[in-house]
């Protein structure tokens, strides 16, 4: 009896044993199976929403197909990081946009005051122009500033004049303020992100304008208004007044 009684404890204990063993390697596989689709899943969610430089190649994916439960090797550590990290993209500097050549153009001559006051004194020997893409309703145009190149007859030795530039948000901008009073009108009161701005410029009118571009100019029409914002903040917390606590949203002390 004690030895029947052994050796059943014997099988047990080897049958436990084999079980034991069988489960841990199904685990295993399970969660080797749970890790690829994750990352397969991950890889999904960055070509949809990430950055267009991280290209996807169609035979990564292949590298996430779920083996078989009889097979549950170890991964290829470097097939795997190679399927996992993004190619990185190179480092390009910062290139200005050009506004396409097709657009209308309108000529905004600007001369000096001098050769204003007596024009029949000068002898124009050239001219200078600054170019800014600019945007009234339903239409872009190149807005050319034009400023011309004068010198005093009868003077070789007095020196050219020519007009300045009139004064401008942002120097060597490419933007006017009436395409940057679109932009935010468009952003804040039409409530049109830049991005679908970017399509509707770019399917509407043939002008390319990256989000990039536009989140830009955003900030530079935000540092211009800070005044006008600083004028409403003070008017509406000098209100004795208010329908709900907006002294934390104001930048008031508490």
């Amino acid at each position: 009896m004690k030895k029947t009684g052994k050796s059943n404890l014997t099988q047990e204990n080897e049958r436990l044993q084999k079980e034991n063993a069988r489960l841990i390697a199904e685990n295993k596989s399970l969660r080797q199976e749970v890790k690829l689709l994750n990352e397969k899943m991950d890889w999904l969610m960055k070509k949809m929403f990430g950055s267009s430089s991280e290209a996807l190649n169609s035979n990564q994916l292949d590298l996430f197909a779920v083996l078989p439960e009889t097979q549950a090797p170890e991964p290829d550590a470097s097939l795997l990081a190679e399927a996992i990290i993004p190619a990185k993209s190179k480092t390009k500097s910062p290139r200005r946009e050009r506004i396409p050549e097709n657009l209308p153009a309108e000529e905004v001559v600007i001369d000096p005051p001098e050769v204003l006051a007596n024009p029949e004194k000068w002898r124009r020997i050239g001219q200078e122009i600054s170019e800014r893409l600019d945007f009234e309703p339903g239409r872009f145009f190149r807005r050319l500033l034009v400023r011309r190149k004068y010198v005093l007859i009868g003077d070789k030795e007095a020196a050219p004049v020519i007009a300045p530039l009139p004064e401008c948000l942002q120097e060597r901008g490419m933007a006017a303020p009436g395409l940057l009073a679109t932009v935010a009108v468009s952003k804040y009161c039409d409530h049109l992100p830049l991005y679908r701005q970017e399509m509707i410029f770019k399917t509407r009118h043939g002008v390319s304008l990256p989000r990039s571009t536009l989140a830009r100019w955003m900030e530079l029409i935000a540092f211009w208004l800070q005044p006008i914002y600083e004028i409403i903040r003070i008017t509406f917390m000098d209100n004795k007044y208010v329908q709900i606590d907006e002294r934390s949203r104001w930048g008031a002390a508490t």
